[in-house]
């Protein structure tokens, strides 16, 4: 069932007001291209790319072994690249167009087309392997997987069809590895072609396990979610009544299954391919808005849009359009207009988006010179302003030579702020796999340790743990200005050799790339000598008779610092009985030898012990 929206082609690409926005600088930084593997003749391209929301991920791309291209995939395990392991050993056929999908735990499913048939392979948990390939539909093409926070999981494809192609879907239960179709093709109609070319499907699965499939069927984009194994009686057309023919979608679903957004191209009355961006909001898509920055006329065809959005509906669409690449920023459930963000590779800009949960997030492209440039963005959830890009960072590997992303360019983020752009450098004969980053500075925390009198030295100054996915943070303790120590807990004595008295102290947190945090500098009283005292005893020292007993104590420090002053005082006289204070009375019931002695303690908790012996006759 089609539903036909009386909205003009004019209506989408005119009247965007123009929101005001100011730049702002993402917290951390872009570091450059690592090559994960090759250079070599055998590096074929990149199939995929994602990151769970606890930062762990997975890379998949095809290399040749023995002449023949295989599935390879590299995991990212606390922030770093771990060796490349072959996926489809058991399978002796050629494989392309991997994809991948990762959630929480170390959980990743992939989905391949090897020897014209579709395999999956899932890895349960970070601490167990890859189950073996298993066979999915033994004709298939255009694979596309994503697996749910609650780790079900769903991949669509193209299988052969009365109109030529259609598109069918698997599901994977939560506490399942194999994929089961679902029985009945997605087809809205049967006799058209759906699926194949810029029509292939795209897949994304919300955090209650609801399942979202759009794709391009005989010009029109078509939506259809999934309940478990049940299609929805109503799927959706996407396609604005009054353009011509939609191809390319793309799809992404926030926690709540009721809202997802889709992108896709539509020719409109210019002649021009556009890139349109609608919501789906329960069964009904919203009125269309154009992503793509384009006046009416348009200067030029707009190329494929992508979309990502966080588990709230915040998010980025990319395209490009004459040579620019655009990023269109989603914020207060609505796209906002697209801005550009640099030059393109004219036949294979290729722009991806990615986000993380606070709404941050980067677009990258394929520049002029055939190097991989992005833009970060910095969200502030407390500001209606719509957030514009930070600078160009150039991401490419120095000495890889040009980046190559008609063979791979994907992007994803986590939900601390850190995101990964995979890609391709090299010519043919000599390619790299590469992974560039954006790596979020780690996160802000506090120190817990009050401004109180205390001895440094005995009992650890302490704060709270920086939030940091991508490996271990350590932490520098400066005190005055100089660091005294490092650790990676969130606590540490300080060295004997402090002096006593007031000082300043802060701890900065560094990551795995000496990206730092610090906190805000607080006072440190610090008193690690013992108070001084004497103690003198008077009195009849008869049984039965009084005997008084008085301590004197000082604080003072010998160097003239200041120190935390006496504190409590207690006096045991050595029968069991005890008293508090400078000065007690006390009656003996017993002949002998006693030992008096007092425990002086300070504000710091530093304590000195003075004894004297009597004898009560």
């Amino acid at each position: 069932m089609r539903r036909r929206l009386l909205v003009t082609s004019a209506a989408v690409l005119a009247g965007l007001a123009i929101a005001p926005a100011v730049a702002q600088g993402a917290v951390g930084r872009f570091v450059a291209g690592e090559l994960i593997d090759g250079p070599s003749a055998d590096v074929q391209r990149v199939g995929d790319v994602d990151l769970a929301r606890d930062g762990g991920g997975a890379l998949v791309y095809v290399k040749r072994e023995a002449g023949v291209d295989h599935v390879f995939v590299t995991r990212l395990v606390a922030g770093a690249w771990q060796p490349p392991e072959r996926l489809d050993a058991a399978l002796p056929t050629p494989s392309a167009q991997p994809v991948v999908s990762a959630a929480d735990g170390g959980r990743l499913a992939v989905a391949y087309i090897s020897g014209g048939a579709l395999y999956t392979q899932v890895r349960p948990a970070a601490d167990q392997p890859f189950t073996a390939p298993q066979l999915v539909a033994p004709a298939a093409s255009n694979p596309s997987v994503d697996l749910s926070t609650n780790g079900v999981a769903y991949v669509s494809f193209t299988v052969p069809g009365a109109g030529g192609h259609d598109v069918a879907v698997a599901r994977k239960d939560r506490a399942g590895t194999g994929f089961a179709v679902v029985s009945a093709a997605l087809d809205v109609d049967p006799a058209l072609d759906a699926g194949h070319g810029a029509g292939r499907s795209r897949v994304a699965v919300a955090a209650d396990g609801v399942a979202l499939v759009v794709w391009g069927e005989g010009g029109r984009v078509v939506a259809r979610r999934v309940f478990e194994n049940r299609p929805s009686l109503a799927p959706q057309d996407a396609t604005v009544e009054g353009g011509g023919a939609a191809s390319s979608p793309d799809v992404d679903v926030q926690d709540d299954s009721s809202f997802a957004w889709v992108v896709f191209r539509q020719v409109f009355g210019d002649g021009r391919a556009h890139a349109v961006a609608r919501k789906l909001v329960g069964s009904l898509f919203d009125p269309p808005v154009a992503v793509d920055g384009q006046a009416v006329p348009s200067p030029g065809d707009a190329g494929l849009p992508r979309i990502d959005i966080n588990g709230r509906g915040e998010g980025y669409a990319a395209t490009d359009v004459a040579g620019t690449a655009f990023g269109a920023v989603l914020k207060d459930r609505k796209f906002n207009p697209a801005v550009p963000l640099g030059p393109t590779f004219p036949t294979a800009a290729l722009p991806v988006a990615a986000v993380d949960e606070s709404g941050d997030g980067l677009v990258a492209w394929q520049a002029p010179d055939l190097t991989i440039h992005a833009r970060a963005y910095d969200n502030r959830r407390e500001s209606r302003t719509v957030q514009l890009p930070a600078g160009d960072a150039a991401l490419s590997h120095p000495g890889a030579g040009p980046s190559d992303a008609a063979n791979g360019l994907e992007a994803a983020a986590d939900r601390a702020g850190d995101a990964v752009v995979a890609f391709v450098q090299g010519t043919a004969g000599s390619r790299s796999i590469v992974v560039a980053s954006f790596d979020r500075v780690p996160g802000a925390f506090r120190l817990n340790s009050g401004s109180r009198w205390r001895n440094a030295t005995r009992a650890p100054l302490r704060w709270s743990r920086s939030f940091e996915l991508w490996g271990p943070v350590t932490y520098s303790l400066e005190v005055n200005g100089q660091v005294i120590g490092r650790t990676n807990e969130p606590r540490l004595a300080l060295p004997r050799a402090l002096p006593d008295g007031l000082h300043r102290w802060r701890v900065i947190a560094i990551d795995r790339r000496g990206l730092a945090t610090s906190t805000r500098r607080r006072l440190l009283r610090h008193d690690a000598t013992p108070p001084r005292a004497t103690i003198r005893v008077s009195g009849a020292r008869r049984r039965g008779r009084a005997v008084r007993v008085r301590v004197t104590a000082t604080d003072a420090n010998p160097t003239g610092r200041r120190a935390s002053g006496v504190g409590a005082v207690r006096i045991a006289f050595g029968d069991g009985t005890r008293a508090r204070g400078r000065a007690a009375t006390h009656r003996y019931r017993r002949r002998g030898r006693f030992m008096v002695r007092a425990t002086v303690g300070d504000r710091a908790h530093n304590v000195v012990v003075v004894r004297r012996r009597i004898t009560i006759r």
